[in-house]
């Protein structure tokens, strides 16, 4: 988080810091999980608050990690530190944290690749964004996120990368692109949507980041020669990007 806060310094492009230091359970607290979230929340939270060290505050909800009561104690802790909340949830299974994400009012929730109706009904009509993260199933190996369906719904979502030494060793928003288009079904506008606008809204930036309007943030980008926007997205694990220009 230090060096995150050393970046924003020293960054033209704006940069948000999360505290997900409720990802899983160190070795030395495997039967301690009480005396871990005491940790984070006891000596975690207030160094944070004094260094001001991030802006938002994480959980990985999902079984054999945080529990839903778990992660609603952190996130609680976290919001009084002036975090607000965000949630890595139903990687693996569904058990309830996206309704209690959205009302703790997170900002996003992220994963999905599991999704239940309630799941969506839950989201429905809030200013809960969904994110999804399709590298992760690549790598993983695991179902694909069904963006479709809360679009169905009229339920936004974004993409990201979920970048990780774990997880995603990928940080290409190109792949990314591709693999929403190819494995999820969802169009090159669609996907393209997701990456920039919605995106932008799941890090509070929608007011000045994410779409050619005027007021807006915004940059040039110059490609190689393409025949098509959708060939971006087609040409799976190519960059054509010549060079940025940030104004």
């Amino acid at each position: 988080l230090r060096v995150i806060k050393r970046l924003k310094e020293s960054n033209p492009i704006p940069i948000k810091a999360t505290f997900l230091g409720a990802h899983a359970f160190p070795t030395e607290f495997k039967e301690n999980h009480r005396g871990y979230i005491d940790l984070i929340i006891n000596e975690m939270l207030p160094q944070i608050e004094k260094e001001d060290l991030a802006d938002y505050i994480d959980v990985f909800c999902e079984r054999n990690y945080f529990s839903v009561d778990e992660m609603e104690e952190i996130l609680l802790a976290g919001k009084k530190y002036g975090l607000k909340p965000k949630v890595h949830v139903n990687q693996f299974s569904a058990m309830g944290g996206v309704a209690k994400a959205v009302e703790l009012g997170a900002l996003s929730v992220d994963h999905l690749e599991e999704l239940t109706d309630q799941d969506v009904h839950s989201l429905k009509n809030t200013s809960c964004i969904p994110v999804f993260l399709p590298g992760c199933s690549h790598f993983l190996s695991i179902p694909y996120g069904n963006a479709k369906l809360l679009m169905e719904n009229d339920i936004p979502v974004a993409l990201a990368s979920d970048f990780n030494p774990g997880s995603t060793p990928n940080y290409n928003l190109f792949a990314i692109w591709s693999l929403a288009c190819v494995k999820m079904k969802m169009t090159p506008e669609e996907a393209f949507n997701a990456l920039t606008v919605n995106a932008a809204y799941a890090m509070d930036l929608s007011e000045t980041h994410g779409k050619i309007f005027l007021g807006y943030r915004g940059g040039i980008v110059l490609t190689n020669e393409i025949p098509s926007f959708s060939y971006m997205p087609y040409s799976f694990g190519e960059s054509h990007v010549q060079r940025i220009f940030n104004l």
